[in-house]
């Protein structure tokens, strides 16, 4: 593939970037959840906060697959602090401390009608004033519990690794996800206002939402033309106890344009992916295309594309390394590649130490490193095969 000058520096622009706002990331460790339950934070994550096969079913059952009773033993708050590094010769690194999230998520009802939440709230964000992440609330009983009803500032459905990813960069901030065509800017791994249901059976993993607005509590009723609205959806193999999953995503949403009028879009995406177990690495690979009927400033129709795929394997119980790789086309002339390489260690219960060297194409490359602190506020409780429940 053939680069022109000015989009190599986009490319490691774009590394930085995921870099820098990475402390600010969607995260969901979910460390009061393992104190209720007595268990390692292995039970439900290959790395934290990346999920294993059953930690992405916890994830799309909106953690109606665990005990209610249970969840409820423990105080509902934690505490998010991630203390981000990032470095690009010849500038000097730079450390950012100023990032503090408080959670609350839980369950409460009865097994019988079981409803769950989950609210993030920036306290202090990138060093201002921070913004809300999360906040949603989950009926769980249709179908016989196989069914979910989510409303509120929830999880698009696309793949578990766009939302928590263990890369300080990379798929955490996915180039494909967020790729921008002409105006419109994808946001296929956001946050956003809106309502969703999950049917989700033994082996099969079925989401359908209608989402818009991104933005803080303000955007809970934002439902006007300014905004953009998009139905987004997710059909996939998917079993809690098989390291294998794989399937399609998509979207079709229309993007309001600075001159007016509107940019119909869609999405359609396909993954797979496999957890490192049985003595094999691990790997995630995703393929994107997307068409923009009007991306605005005079612009054509345009077709766009991207590729992403990263392999990676445990070191010891505690350490793990990967390899990543990223390329996106605009359909305008404009192409990225981003390439990464990244280590992670869990120092301690709750305490997780990341680095990276993230690569453009002919750039330097940038260095980026995160201690991610996930605290619970309430006790360890005894292993269930302790306690009779």
């Amino acid at each position: 593939m053939t680069y022109r000058s000015g989009t190599r520096g986009l490319a490691i622009a774009a590394a930085a970037a995921a870099i820098a706002i990475a402390a600010t990331r969607p995260a969901s460790a979910m460390p009061n959840f393992a104190q209720a339950y007595g268990v390692p934070c292995s039970e439900c994550h290959i790395q934290i906060p990346a999920l294993n096969a059953y930690g992405r079913y916890v994830q799309r059952t909106g953690y109606s697959g665990l005990n209610p009773h249970v969840l409820q033993r423990e105080i509902p708050i934690w505490i998010d602090y991630p203390v981000s590094y990032s470095q690009q010769a010849p500038n000097a690194g730079a450390w950012d401390i100023g990032s503090l999230g408080l959670h609350a998520d839980g369950a409460f009802g009865t097994p019988s009608s079981t409803w769950t939440y989950h609210i993030q709230q920036w306290i202090w964000q990138s060093s201002q004033a921070g913004g809300l992440d999360t906040a949603w609330v989950a009926y769980n009983n249709f179908f016989n519990g196989t069914g979910h009803i989510f409303a509120g500032k929830l999880q698009v459905p696309a793949p578990s690794e766009f939302s928590q990813w263990f890369d300080v960069s990379g798929l955490t901030v996915n180039s494909s996800a967020e790729m921008t065509v002409g105006e419109h800017t994808y946001q296929l791994d956001a946050n956003r206002w809106g309502y969703k249901f999950s049917y989700i059976p033994t082996s099969f993993d079925v989401e359908v939402a209608y989402v818009t607005s991104g933005a803080d509590l303000n955007g809970f009723n934002a439902y006007d033309w300014a905004q953009d609205k998009t139905w987004q959806y997710k059909f996939a193999y998917a079993n809690r106890g098989n390291p294998f999953e794989g399937g399609y995503y998509g979207a079709r949403g229309s993007w309001p344009l600075s001159e007016g009028g509107f940019d119909q879009y869609y999405t359609n995406g396909f993954y797979a992916q496999r957890d490192p177990v049985q003595g094999w690495p691990g790997f995630v690979a995703t393929y994107q295309m997307n068409h923009d009927s009007n991306p605005g400033a005079g612009a054509p129709p345009a077709g766009s594309n991207g590729l992403s795929y990263e392999l990676f394997d445990n070191v010891g119980k505690r350490g793990l390394i990967s390899v990543g790789e990223q390329f996106t086309n605009d359909g305008l002339g404009t192409h990225t590649q981003i390439g990464n390489i990244d280590a992670s260690y869990h120092v301690a219960r709750f305490i997780t130490l990341y680095g990276e060297a993230a690569l453009g194409v002919g750039q330097k490359p940038t260095w980026g490193g995160l201690i991610w602190f996930a605290l619970p506020v309430g006790p360890l409780w005894p292993p269930l095969s302790q306690t009779g429940w």
